[in-house]
């Protein structure tokens, strides 16, 4: 139960589990091509449903640990994207995120990437981050870094959106180094 109800909190926004009345809102955002064309899995145009199908599977992720998908929410604007960790393997998480385009540039996507790796590491105990963003998208690599990521190299990951390989950044933390820049 708490893997359903857990919420985090930042200085000027909350993590929260989505629920589906979330599902409207989520189609709004995600349906924009700007943020769809930056994100590997997210297909554009946006499936009437989407939203509902992909927010149904959360608690059953959260509760096997596999993943675990947070709304970003401020007072001011309500839910404005998305955050979450998925698991790669045994002892790492991918960390991946969409901020909706109205809300670019205002620092939230920075705040939830701080209070989501101070969420994996201390409370999941997790021993490495991953992420990526593509080459086209830098203000997302100067997100994760921001909280810490190093590049470690590059690769091509695949945008649903696009239907084509793009080259991408390939970032990671680990739990050492976290530590030392507390």
């Amino acid at each position: 139960m708490i893997a359903e109800t857990l919420s985090l909190a930042g200085d000027k926004l909350t993590l929260r589990p989505f629920t589906l009345e979330d599902a409207p809102r989520v189609q709004e955002l995600v349906s924009n091509w700007n943020v769809a064309s930056m994100v590997a899995r997210i297909p554009h145009p946006y499936p009437d449903g989407g939203a509902e199908e992909w927010i149904s599977g959360h608690n059953e992720r959260r509760a096997s640990g596999d993943s675990w998908p947070f709304a970003i929410e401020t007072k001011k604007a309500g839910l404005v994207g998305t955050i979450g960790l998925s698991k790669t393997d045994g002892s790492s998480m991918e960390i991946g995120y969409w901020i909706g385009e109205p809300y670019w540039g205002n620092g939230i996507a920075s705040e939830a990437a701080r209070v989501l790796v101070e969420f994996a590491f201390d409370i999941l105990d997790i021993e490495k981050l991953t992420a990526g963003h593509f080459k086209g998208n830098p203000a997302s690599g100067r997100i994760l870094t921001k909280v810490g990521f190093l590049t470690v190299g590059e690769d091509k990951r695949f945008c649903l959106a696009r239907g084509e390989e793009l080259d991408c950044i390939a970032l990671e933390l680990t739990a050492a180094e976290h530590r030392k820049t507390r």
